[in-house]
Parts: structure tokens; sequence; C-alpha cells
């Protein structure tokens, strides 16, 4: 599945959800918040929902993410925060379910309109902090793997060969996205978050005050558990990895490689036409 077949969903689940609202609950106050609500909504608790199947990779990524920028402060003249990263990995697990708790519970408020101004706040940070992670998995492709991401000066040429985190995680296993199109994904939910800054009063509201709060904590209490399952108690109930329980990984790699092989090169771009001008015109002198 592509990115924007997972959208295309959210967006038909957010319309149907928006239609019920309107039709029975008549709750709308604006048509275009509604549905924004409730694709934000959606989005979240589907994008939490595959990392809450298994927290443990949620965890490993951040440890990825830590020991990248201990070593990228540590080299600049704030170098004082490096430390603080190698304890925030040693508590990796903790963050992740938090996080995955967080990002869930969020969509549930989202959709349900709870505390408009919290989460509209809570919606903003969220999406700058990841847009702060995948800005800077996607850049480190423009920076050689002998310099620091802040020495600006030296960025060269974006190569895949470069990027100190591979994969943002924004999906878990269920999609492994190119880091620019995370990034990208990014930039387009500000532009959501941004809205619900300055129009929390068109934002719905959905149930009593009662209801939510019941929702929001029990649904907490739900999902911490149903995250210790999947990681401490049991495999995940529903495992997106590759190395999942009765995959042939031999069969799986053989078919990659073969794969791979029967590509065929159609054509090929030339990039640093410069320098091969140059040579050029030195095969010409010695000839």
């Amino acid at each position: 599945m592509t990115l924007l077949t997972l959208m295309t969903y959210i967006g038909i689940a957010a319309l149907i959800v928006t239609l019920i609202m309107t039709r029975f609950y008549k709750v709308h106050k604006s048509l275009f918040m509604t549905y924004l609500q409730n694709f934000t909504g959606i989005l979240f608790i589907f994008s939490g929902w595959v990392k809450a199947v298994d927290p443990m990779g949620t965890a490993i990524k951040m440890e990825d993410y830590f020991a990248q920028f201990e070593t990228t402060f540590a080299e600049t003249a704030i170098s004082f925060v490096a430390p603080i990263f190698p304890f925030l990995s040693s508590y990796s697990m903790t963050f992740a379910i938090f996080m995955v708790i967080f990002e869930i519970v969020l969509g549930f408020m989202l959709i349900m309109g709870d505390r408009p101004k919290l989460t509209a706040f809570m919606f903003f940070l969220l999406v700058a902090f990841f847009t702060v992670l995948t800005g800077f998995t996607f850049l480190t492709g423009y920076v050689p793997m002998d310099q620091n991401f802040f020495n600006f000066s030296a960025w060269g040429e974006y190569k895949v060969t470069n990027m100190r985190v591979t994969d943002c995680g924004c999906f878990g296993d269920f999609i492994k996205l190119e880091p620019r199109i995370s990034f990208f994904k990014d930039i387009f939910l500000l532009l959501p978050a941004f809205y619900f800054l300055f129009f929390t009063r068109s934002m719905h509201q959905l149930f009593s005050r009662m209801t939510r709060n019941i929702i929001i904590g029990g649904s907490t209490i739900l999902l911490f558990l149903y995250c210790i399952y999947n990681f401490h108690w049991d495999e995940p109930h529903v495992d997106f990895r590759p190395f999942r329980n009765g995959t042939n990984i031999a069969a799986i790699k053989k078919a990659e490689m073969e794969a791979s092989a029967a590509v065929k090169v159609l054509a090929m771009k030339m990039k640093n036409t410069k320098k091969w001008r140059n040579q050029t015109v030195y095969l010409r002198r010695i000839s």
C-alpha cells in the first residue's frame, strides 16, 4: 500500500464520519472544520495503532534518533546538550509507549472536539515535532558522512547513503516511507494544525464533557495495557514486521534479488557535465 492509497482510504472514512455527524448528530459548526477534525483524528488513530502493535520497534527507532542527535550536538557550540540523549535513550520504551498513546488519544480528542484549544495546541506541537524529526532525516541526505549537520557550507548533492536515519517509522512496519515523502507529509499536516489554532471556535464537539472524559481516560488505560501486551506479554497480535512468524525470509530475499537483477537500465543521466567537459578537453589535448 502506498501513502496516497492510505490517505485516500482515510479521506473516505473521514467523509463518511462527517456525513453521519451532520445527518444524525447535527453538531458541526463548519463542514470543512468537521471534516478536517475527522481526517486528522482518523489518521492519528491509525498511525498510532500500527505503532502500538509493535512499541519495541518504535523504541528502537527513537534510540536511532537519540544516538544521531547526540553525535550531531556533540560537535557544536551547545555540546552540553549531547549527554541528555543517552539518558533519554535508556528510557526509549517509556517514550515510545507515551508517544503512541498520546497520538491515538489525540486522534480521539480531535474527532470528539474535546477541549478545542488544548487539542489544537497539542496537535500543532506534535506535528511540529514530527516535522523536525522527518526534516532531519531527509536533510541529512545532503550532508556528507564526515561532516556535521550544522556545517551548512559542507552540504552537497543529495545521497540516500548519507542519511543518518533511513526511515522515520511514521507508520511502523506497515508502510516504509521515503524520508522525503514523510517530511512533505508533515509539512502538509502543518496546514490543518495552523487552521485549528486560528479557528478553534469552529471545532465541533461530540457528547457531554463527562462522556468525553470517560472515553479519554478509559482509552488511555486500555492502550497502555495493549502496548504492554504487544511487546512484553506476547508477540504483536497483528504483525507487520518482515520477520513475523511463518515468514519464509530466504524466499523473500531470493525474490528481491531476482527482481533487482531483472531491472533493465534503459537510460543514464549525466549530472556532473562540467567535470565531463574538462575530461573531454584533456583527452583531446593528449591525442
